[in-house]
């Protein structure tokens, strides 16, 4: 057993003491104790410190006599905060885990949700993961029963949940369930979630003898990828997702924003100031503007790419006779007989219209050192693993 594993193991013995987990039908609020402690087992972790403090509130609960809330601390928090716990995997492997709360929030100016991540021997690359991003919660709502579930695969170390609130605002927690459930129940994975690939192969690009593929009139056909960085009409799925408003601005779990005025892209990625303007030359797509008050120029040719942001370069030459898939462009960098960067290009990032701001993430997003192949980044995960608060120590309010 790891070293970090023994403190999940205690973790998990304390949480089912204290919260009543070892009972499906029985509330979390009913065992939490002194109402100025969290539950044994429980802690918060968040982007900064400060932000966010955490307890027991006995008034107008969802069930039971007590619920947990978090709430900001600040004005104008820029981060996160979450409650949660984490407990080893090792009696839910080959299941199918539903994890489940009554929730309700008040003035959440940013958004909240459960999430839950099921973790192996490598925190990086996450078995699964749902943060309920995609149907969050924001404003002011009463108390519903809102659920995550994943498939925890036999390889599983680790289980993390809880709640996340990002912005202002307060959420209560109440009616803490770990269920395990058939396969009838459908996941709720962000990881298992990703498009198909795009109908058709590449175009814009392509050499002038290729038919062009049609302008995308639908989201699956409006699908690309940049790295291990995939998007579509509401999405960028990469680490700290985009995910597009009904207001049309983008934003992710810091509440970064970017909008979208014809070719421009302006706002915060990574905590920079952007302002880039994506738009085609015949059969070249250029990225340029600034990020970070730094230049940045991304050159996609036929033949050749080019990534640079102030002292940071990459360039790589495109792979004539790629044929793995038919949707992508992918291009190399060699050295002697080595291939020492790669990088590949698919369905709408190739297209004659590319969406500007999933084209800036999806770029920017790979960064401009270069990479050992196949080069991109791990699929999303949260901003700080809870390995990370474990090690670093928890934070709970008092």
């Amino acid at each position: 057993m790891t070293s970090w594993m023994k403190p999940l193991r205690t973790l998990l013995a304390l949480a089912l003491l204290s919260a009543g987990l070892a009972r499906a039908d029985e509330p979390l609020s009913s065992k939490l104790g002194d109402p100025k402690n969290l539950p044994v087992g429980w802690f918060v972790t968040q982007s900064a410190p400060n932000l966010y403090e955490a307890g027991v509130d006995t008034n107008a609960p969802c069930e039971g006599t007590r619920s947990a809330f978090l709430r900001s601390r600040t004005e104008t928090p820029t981060g996160y905060g979450t409650f949660m716990q984490a407990f080893g995997a090792q009696d839910f492997r080959g299941k199918r885990l539903r994890f489940s709360a009554t929730v309700r929030v008040k003035d959440v100016s940013g958004w909240a949700g459960l999430w839950m991540r099921v973790e192996g021997t490598d925190p990086k690359q996450p078995l699964g993961f749902d943060n309920m991003q995609s149907r969050s919660l924001t404003g002011s709502s009463q108390c519903k029963r809102y659920d995550v579930v994943l498939d925890v695969p036999l390889e599983s170390q680790a289980i993390m949940a809880g709640l996340l609130l990002s912005g202002t605002g307060q959420a209560w927690l109440d009616g803490v369930r770990f269920e395990v459930v058939d396969r009838s129940v459908p996941v709720t994975d962000l990881l298992a979630a990703r498009p198909p690939p795009p109908q058709g192969g590449p175009h814009g690009l392509e050499e002038a003898a290729a038919a062009p593929a049609p302008t995308p009139k639908n989201e699956q056909a409006s699908t690309g990828k940049v790295g291990e960085i995939w998007f579509n009409l509401g999405r960028v799925n990469m680490d700290r997702s985009y995910t597009r408003g009904a207001d049309g601005v983008w934003r992710n779990i810091l509440d970064e924003e970017l909008t979208e005025h014809g070719p421009e892209v302006r706002g915060t990625f990574d905590q920079r100031d952007l302002a880039v303007t994506v738009k085609t030359e015949g059969k070249r797509t250029i990225i340029e503007g600034t990020w970070a008050s730094d230049p940045v120029h991304i050159q996609l040719d036929p033949e050749r790419l080019t990534m640079r942001w102030g002292i940071y370069e990459r360039e790589m030459v495109r792979v004539p006779d790629y044929k793995e898939d038919p949707n992508c462009f992918r291009y190399q960098r060699y050295e002697g007989l080595r291939t020492t960067d790669r990088l590949d290009v698919c369905g709408a990032a190739l297209s004659q219209k590319p969406p500007p701001v999933q084209m800036a993430l999806a770029f920017l997003g790979n960064g401009f050192r270069r990479t050992k192949p196949p080069g991109g980044l791990p699929p999303p995960y949260p901003p700080m693993t809870p390995r990370d608060a474990m090690q670093a120590g928890a934070n709970i309010s008092q």
